[in-house]
């Protein structure tokens, strides 16, 4: 047994589930789940967890005990303070050296969406080196010139709002290196609770697209030649960044080494109730009647799965409120209130409803039978008068009628038989699934409602949300994330940007599914508050954000962050629609001229900025782009932000380590819990043969994961270089290869002749691709 087996009763195929949802027939069952059973290998075989897992080894293993790989990033600790609805997460990351040589470690690895990211901190050799926030281009080249000296250096940007990248350029043989971010989030107070999430891991991305010319690809700042992400995927016209969102994934039952501990200190500020971990194993430290210390127990330590900590306070009328901090950038608020909606103001009208379902290769399994459940859960909770159709993509698309249908017996039985048909496999499409459901044949007398189920593993996240922000209409999303570590970024953006809400349903997480289908017919049944605007009634109040505020579903609030200029004290009105009444709700409220509490809302504003000006840049013209650019990165330096256009970089000039060529290793990640390995890269874990013709080779992994030569034509470049078989590949350009897939990618991305470090056998060098 490789790495760990999580089994469930009445869960027959194993990793990830936990008794409450059935592969096989897709059913959801919202009745208490059973005990999980947790098997792992500690080293000497199979061993039974009491009611924890045990993870045993964290290194690749082969069947005879010899470890397969070793990886820079060792460890990361989580230290995250939660006052009220702030929070503020400090992310500790130790890279160490475990070859001969000096390298360059690059990790790809998730953050919050929203989470403003502005302090930086490299420790090497007792030194604490402070980071800088540039623009993007200008750190980057610090970064290079820096790697180029032999000086330790490290580098941490954007790619999209919720993956980042680590580099660190000159580890020395046997050296340590440890890097610290610090960020702040606001959270959301929805539906009687809060909620905190940190993601641990990148799932894995589908990228659409014709590759592009290297010639078309970003240059080294350093050599000039182009860059690479060293991802297992080739940049492409839909996707030009794909390189640097697609690290290596281990395969099932390999570990890299890199481990994870997270403490968290909660103070509500108020009595807590129902405090709890969704998806993992945690010890809980009661301090006073609002204080707790959360900490992840050593048995969940594999970053597989995103960890979320939900809790809901005491005292429902003063739970929300006004926040403020003023200081030398400005007066800064957030303001979180409630609305009281009565449900006699309820309009009932006609709803059009499609399910859209991704059904590609990594929702295989497990998250499209929770798919299937909460559809056929929500089949049989439509009105009499309601009408509805079922659309479906992976790498192609289609739906079950012309046109939609009412809901009557037959027709739901017609749907659920052709659910049941859906299996998960190929790629994810989703922009032409969207197109087709979108662009399908609706009543334009009813209310178009699309709900839609998606781990939302894409590339092509802005095409996406422009196409949802100008194709939709007058039609709502309801999104239903699904998976334990979802591109939360999409899922939320298709629900804010198609008007609708989102909810994110954990594998692992009991009676996730459940609560997930009555708080979506609790916001589609319930009065709305529409056409939502603040009326700041002369406060000296700007730049407040959202710009736009949503639709208001029952349970949720009105959450805005914004500047004011002055103190003062007033009234300001929330003034929306129910149903066909206006309505005016006054919301008191003080900005004092002094404030040094809540820092945080200083950086935490400016994100939000961010956030709008980067919505701005989806339907944009050319002429607009630049400003909008110019806008946001004097905005991220000012608040030492990291952004898709600045990023911080730290250097260590005290010495030089290195020749100025470190050994580049791309750290791997962990394949998110509950996501088939063979879903996702349609292949068995050991891979099948991959041929480079141009070269005259072929190569396959093998079942410890090496990646050696097959055979070898008569008279190829690869036979007149002096390659044979049986030889393993261990660099491509001095990028260490993890598996075929990952050697793949790198081969798509060279330019010019291309190095190949093989053992036996050296270097050689073989004619451009």
């Amino acid at each position: 047994l490789a790495g760990s087996l999580v089994a469930g009763r009445g869960s027959p195929t194993g990793a990830g589930s936990s008794g409450r949802y059935s592969r096989l027939a897709g059913t959801l069952d919202c009745a208490e789940a059973d005990e999980v059973v947790v098997l792992a290998d500690d080293g000497d075989g199979p061993v039974v967890a009491d009611g924890a897992a045990t993870q045993g080894t964290l290194r690749a293993k082969t069947a005879t005990g010899e470890t397969a790989g070793e990886f820079p990033l060792r460890h990361t600790e989580v230290a995250a303070e939660i006052s009220g609805f702030l929070a503020r997460t400090e992310v500790e990351q130790t890279y160490a050296n475990p070859f001969r040589e000096t390298i360059e470690a690059v990790y790809v690895f998730p953050l919050p969406a929203m989470g403003a990211v502005n302090d930086f901190v490299m420790e090497v050799g007792g030194r604490r080196i402070v980071g800088l926030i540039r623009p993007r281009e200008e750190a980057e080249r610090i970064y290079a010139d820096a790697r180029a000296r032999g000086q330790t250096a490290s580098l941490l940007t954007q790619e999209r709002p919720n993956i980042f990248t680590q580099s660190v350029a000159n580890i020395e043989a046997g050296g340590e290196v440890k890097i610290r971010i610090t960020y702040f989030e606001r959270l959301a107070y929805d539906r009687g609770g809060y909620e905190w999430v940190f993601p641990m891991v990148v799932g894995p991305r589908y990228v659409g697209g014709t590759p592009q010319p290297a010639t078309d690809r970003p240059t080294d700042p350093a050599t000039g030649t182009p860059t690479t992400g060293g991802g297992t995927a080739a940049p492409t016209d839909r996707v030009p960044d794909a390189d640097r969102i697609t690290p290596p994934v281990l395969r099932p039952g390999e570990r890299s080494g890199h481990d994870i501990g997270l403490t968290v200190t909660l103070d509500a500020g108020l009595p807590l109730a129902d405090l709890r971990s969704a998806a993992h194993e945690v010890d809980i430290v009661e301090e006073t009647y609002a204080r707790r210390v959360i900490r992840l127990r050593a048995a969940d330590s594999i970053p597989n799965k995103d960890f979320v900590l939900r809790w809901n306070v005491a005292g429902e009328e003063t739970r929300l409120g006004l926040l403020t901090h003023r200081g030398e950038q400005g007066g800064f608020f957030t303001l979180m209130m409630q609305p009281p909606v009565a449900p006699s103001d309820a309009q009932v009208t006609p709803r059009e409803i499609s399910f859209l379902l991704d059904v590609s290769g990594s929702m295989r399994g497990l998250p499209l039978a929770i798919a299937k459940a909460v559809v056929e859960r929500t089949l049989d909770r439509l009105r009499p008068d309601d009408t509805f159709n079922l659309f479906y993509f992976a790498s192609g698309n289609g739906q079950l009628w012309e046109r939609p249908k009412e809901r009557s017996e037959e027709n739901v039985a017609e749907a659920k038989a052709f659910l049941a048909d859906l299996e998960g496999g190929g790629g994810t499409e989703m922009l032409a699934g969207l197109r087709r459901a979108l662009e399908a044949e609706h009543d334009p007398a009813q209310v178009q409602m699309f709900v839609f189920a998606t781990d939302g593993f894409v590339g092509e996240e802005e095409e996406i949300l422009r196409l949802v922000e100008t194709g939709r209409g007058d039609a709502r999303f309801f999104l239903f994330g699904i998976g334990s570590s979802v591109n939360r970024y999409l899922v939320a953006g298709i629900a804010e940007h198609g008007g609708g809400a989102a909810e994110v349903v954990l594998p692992d997480a009991a009676g996730d599914a459940c609560r997930a289908v009555e708080r979506l017919f609790a916001a589609i049944d319930s009065p709305v508050l529409v056409d939502v605007r603040i009326d700041w009634n002369g406060l000296p109040v700007e730049d407040v954000y959202p710009a736009r505020l949503p639709d208001l579903f029952a349970g949720q609030t009105i959450n805005v962050v914004g500047r004011y200029t002055a103190a003062a004290a007033g009234t300001a009105f929330v003034e929306a629609r129910v149903g066909t009444r206006q309505v005016r709700l006054p919301v008191i409220v003080a900005l004092p001229e002094v404030q040094a509490e809540h820092q945080a809302l200083a950086p935490i504003w400016a994100r939000w900025r961010i956030e709008e000006l980067s919505k701005r840049e989806l339907t944009a013209g050319e002429a607009e782009l630049p400003e909008l650019k110019r806008q946001i990165t004097e905005l991220a330096v000012d608040f030492r932000l990291v952004s898709a256009y600045t990023a911080f970089v730290a250097v260590d000039e005290s010495r030089v380590v290195g020749d100025g060529r470190p050994l580049r290793v791309i750290q791997p990640v962990e394949l998110p819990s509950g996501v088939s390995y063979e879903g996702v890269f349609g292949e068995a874990p050991v891979g099948g043969a991959f041929e480079v013709a141009a070269w005259g080779l072929t190569v396959q992994a093998t079942e410890s994961g090496k990646v050696k030569v097959g055979k070898v034509a008569d008279g190829s470049a690869a036979r007149r270089a002096g390659i044979r078989p049986g030889a393993e590949i261990r660099t491509v350009n001095r990028t260490a290869v993890h598996d075929v897939s990952h050697l793949e990618g790198l081969l798509l991305q060279s330019s010019g002749s291309v190095r190949l470090q093989l053992d036996p056998g050296g270097s050689v060098d073989l004619p451009a691709l």
